[in-house]
């Protein structure tokens, strides 16, 4: 193969070049993809719940919230105008079907002409604001929605079409800003579903660019720290551009956008192409120094270290292909991507090598600056030192070990459902929401009558009353909403003496007497479905984490199943903040499978390179140390352990392992040319030393460059991986020899 790469080299560039230009004519259709449905477990029962009453109810995911914040204590004519102003022209913009607030709420009052509609609040010219305070409150179930308990906060309730693409919405979304900004005078905050999802792609592709750059400026900056040449910087950044560019066209003929992970691609590119540019170089370097020819040079450096780089991006795309069993489609998709990305930057590793090994021997191009060579000697020579210590290394692991074992059992999975960075726009709306709508997040829960059955029944109506009061005294919903809110909404105009009464008896002609009358003010089905099947219990709550929102919602679960006992009909929770909280805990559960399932692949792939099962479990059990000490510091940290965090074992174990491969091997090769086990491994710290030095500064450095993230997720990512790194770093200089020479001579 390396035989094949030199001799048609400038044959198969030929075609690289071709197929880069035509990849860089597509590259810049790439889409983003921030839709939250790709953090669902699909496949599971309670999505394929979810998809199966999607089309019963109304789609509520078509709605923007608007909440408008009165900086006086009262609610005032002025006010009430402008707002009237400012939704007249949000039904402007295109695709916005209906704005509602206060003012369209009508409350039923029985007539002579029957049951009539009269407005909450009014404003016109003759008697200015006519604000009916006491029936407001009075009926504050069905108000709450529109307006707070203080009157300093009104809600706009916004509709668009349905079905629209991301490239509609983007124009929408950009004409409510526009509205806002005309109306900076008003103090507004912005929720929805869509709106959240709109916002994340925002950040995401900010973040892209920033650490596409801040990568681009530490990779030139640690090349010219190790090579003395800074036109070697060259070979590292067009083998970025390369992969980045192909990568991405890749990525548009196949129609898969960017999902919400996206921003991590640039450090993975990082991770495989610089890692092991540095590899080939710094043993280039060496036999170099040989005075062999230019192509001698570059076929002993790919006969060593090629293979050893081959099997090192095998075993970091295994571990993000492992990825795949996640329930969550957002890390399936970042897993399958990123394993695809990690051989194609190999690939062409291999391709762009031999051209510039060959075309620039002359420049010396890779030779080691003296500043990075006299570090790697001092560091050398401490670790010699340290090795004459072998039982205070072994205590010192040790204890680490203890330590992080103890750790892990403190690991905060109470996470809360949205991650959002604290100096945005959206962090204010999400604050705004938490304080002043009664919590950010939804609790949503169907009733379903049982087969032939219908839930106005009055047996079944009954039931569903009792659920609605449950849920209504319950202290940890409120906003609980209903379609019996309707119903009590039309008893009450009958009976007006009735308000204080939290209970009523309806016979089957009352039902439908009621539901006659519910016209203007039941005008859609976000609560129940046509055929009254099903009923829709929603709320809101306060983004408590997802242990305590999983037991209260369990708690509310056993309870409604009592009030039902017996009764023809079933109760689900539903709704999407419930499947994302399913992923999440899914993914943290099937994170120890992912991890054991990297383990045995690599070390079944350890057996057949090493052939010696002494050098593959020291290799398993060294870069498990990192892990458990890792994981003991996010337990200690008290760092929120994500579904889309749970990847930093599994990967941060395959990253971690690569320069142990290249170390062991580099130790086997001696072993197997005749050295002695201290000669081969003294000559395995020399030569590979100096390539893992170089490789873990650029991927510390990588990593903690992450820590510059906005996104909690992307964050705690760097801030662990790069600690795995740096522990690694240590476990190979020094644990590993201390071992070796202590106790594992005699079989190697």
């Amino acid at each position: 193969m390396f035989k094949s790469l030199l001799k048609y080299r400038f044959v198969v560039l030929f075609l690289l070049i071709l197929i880069t230009s035509f990849s860089l004519s597509k590259a810049k259709y790439i889409k983003i993809d921030a839709d939250v449905a790709q953090f669902f477990s699909e496949g599971d029962a309670d999505y394929e719940f979810y998809e199966r009453i999607k089309g019963e109810f109304k789609d509520d995911e078509q709605l923007i919230l608007i909440g408008i914040k009165n900086s006086q204590p009262e609610l005032n004519e002025a006010f009430f105008k402008r707002i009237l102003q400012f939704s007249d022209s949000l039904e402007t913009i295109p695709n916005i079907k209906e704005v509602t607030g206060i003012n369209d709420l009508l409350f039923p009052v029985k007539s002579l002409f029957g049951i009539i509609g009269i407005p909450y609040i009014k404003i016109d010219d003759s008697t200015g604001l006519n604000f009916n305070r006491i029936r407001t409150y009075r009926d504050f179930d069905l108000t709450r929605s529109f307006i707070n308990k203080n009157g300093d906060v009104l809600f706009l309730w916004i509709e668009f079409n349905d079905g629209l693409g991301i490239n509609e919405l983007d124009r929408l979304f950009d004409e409510v800003e526009n509205t806002r900004t005309n109306f900076s005078d008003l103090q507004t905050f912005l929720w929805g579903r869509e709106y959240i999802d709109l916002s994340f792609k925002d950040i995401l592709v900010r973040e892209i660019k920033k650490f596409g750059l801040w990568m681009f400026l530490f990779m030139c900056a640690v090349l010219l720290l190790i090579f003395k040449k800074p036109l070697a910087i060259l070979f590292p950044v067009i083998l970025i551009l390369v992969v980045i560019i192909l990568f991405l066209g890749g990525m548009v003929i196949l129609n898969r956008p960017l999902g919400t992970m996206s921003n991590l691609f640039p450090t993975i590119i990082l991770i495989v192409g610089v890692s092991d540019v540095i590899h080939f170089c710094i043993k280039y370097n060496i036999e170099n120094k040989k005075g062999l020819s230019s192509i001698e040079t570059t076929k002993a450096t790919l006969k060593e270290v090629g293979w050893t780089t081959f099997i090192t991006s095998f075993t970091t795309a295994i571990g993000f292909f492992v990825l795949c069993i996640s329930p969550m489609r957002a890390l399936k998709s970042f897993g399958l991507e990123s394993g695809i990305l990690v051989f194609l930057t190999y690939l062409i590793t291999l391709i762009l090598l031999p051209i510039f090994f060959i075309g620039f021997k002359k420049y010396n191009l890779f030779s080691n600056r003296n500043l990075f060579e006299n570090l790697f000697t001092k560091i050398y020579k401490i670790i010699i030192h340290i090795l004459k210590y072998p039982n205070q290394v072994l205590i010192t692991y040790t204890l680490l070990l203890f330590v992080g074992m103890i750790g892990i059992f403190s690991i905060n999975t109470n996470s809360r459902q949205y991650s959002i960075p604290n100096n945005s726009q959206l962090w204010n709306n999400y604050v705004f929401y938490e304080n002043n709508f009664g919590g950010s997040r939804n609790f949503e829960m169907v009733v379903e009558a049982d087969s032939s059955r219908v839930l106005n029944e009055p047996e079944l109506f009954s039931i569903t009353y009792n659920i609605h009061n449950y849920l209504n005294n319950s202290e940890d919903l409120s906003a609980v909403k209903s379609p019996i809110l309707y119903y009590d909404a039309m008893h009450k105009a009958y009976y007006p003496s009735s308000f204080e009464s939290k209970t009523y008896s309806s016979d089957k002609s009352a039902i439908k007497k009621y539901e006659n009358q519910f016209g203007p003010f039941a005008t859609n089905n976000y609560l129940m479905n046509d055929s009254k099947t099903m009923f829709k219990f929603v709320a809101q709550m306060q983004d408590l984490g997802r242990n305590d929102i999983k037991r209260i919602n369990n708690e509310i679960y056993n309870a409604v199943n009592t009030i039902i006992n017996d009764g023809p009909m079933q109760a689900e929770l539903t709704g999407i903040d419930h499947l994302i909280d399913i992923s999440h805990e899914k993914s943290i559960s099937n994170m120890l499978i992912g991890l054991l399932i990297a383990i045995l692949v690599v070390g079944i792939t350890l057996g057949l390179i090493f052939r010696n099962l002494i050098l593959m479990f020291l290799t398993l059990i060294l870069n498990l140390i990192p892990l458990v000490i890792t994981a003991g510091i996010m337990g200690f940290t008290n760092l929120e352990l994500r579904g889309e965090i749970t990847l930093i074992f599994t990967v941060g174990f395959v990253i971690a392992v690569d320069d142990t491969i290249h170390l062991l091997s580099k130790f086997q090769w001696e072993r197997r040319r005749g050295k002695d086990v201290k000669t081969a491994l003294d000559l395995a710290l020399k030569e590979c030393g100096m390539a893992i030095l170089a490789t873990s500064l650029i991927l510390i450095g990588g990593f903690f460059i992450l820590m510059r993230s906005a996104s909690f997720e992307i964050f705690t990512l760097g801030l662990l991986v790069g600690i795995i790194v740096l522990i690694t770093l240590s476990v190979d200089l020094i644990l590993a020899p201390t071992i070796i020479l202590k106790w594992l001579k005699k079989y190697l």
